[in-house]
């Protein structure tokens, strides 16, 4: 499925989720529906630690929305590290990364061979969001 962009209510929950876990990492799936990502998957088994994340990836059930991982940095920076590329080539899809101060501004989505690319957020609506809020 083409992916045309990500829900603001996906950034907003994946950036409560990730302060609700710091200083720990956050990590998390997601899925698309109508080519927009707007699902945050936990999986059972997830483990949070101050400097990785494990997802148990054995206990995702088949699911062909399925559309690549989120996961926060602890820290100011959202780029993608060794551990996290070789995670995006093993996975596919797209992954987020957000970071401290975790807000709208503050995260970076990359496809699965590590290059960062551009997402549109959307309201509910389907209306397109201003990322500079």
């Amino acid at each position: 499925m083409r992916i045309k962009g990500v829900s603001v209510d996906f950034i907003d929950g994946l950036n409560e989720c990730a302060k609700s876990t710091y200083p720990d990492e956050f990590i998390c799936l997601h899925r698309v529906h109508e080519g927009i990502i707007d699902e945050i998957i936990m999986l059972p088994g997830t483990i949070y630690g101050d400097s990785h994340s494990i997802i148990m990836e054995w206990m995702d059930p088949i699911d062909f929305s399925r559309s690549g991982s989120a996961h926060s940095h602890p820290g100011f920076s959202a780029e993608a590290s060794d551990e996290d590329l070789d995670t995006f080539r093993h996975m596919g899809g797209v992954h987020f990364i957000t970071c401290e101060p975790y807000d709208r501004k503050s995260w970076r989505v990359y496809d699965s061979n590590g290059e960062e690319i551009h997402l549109p957020m959307f309201y509910g609506d389907g209306t397109e969001a201003d990322q500079m809020q």
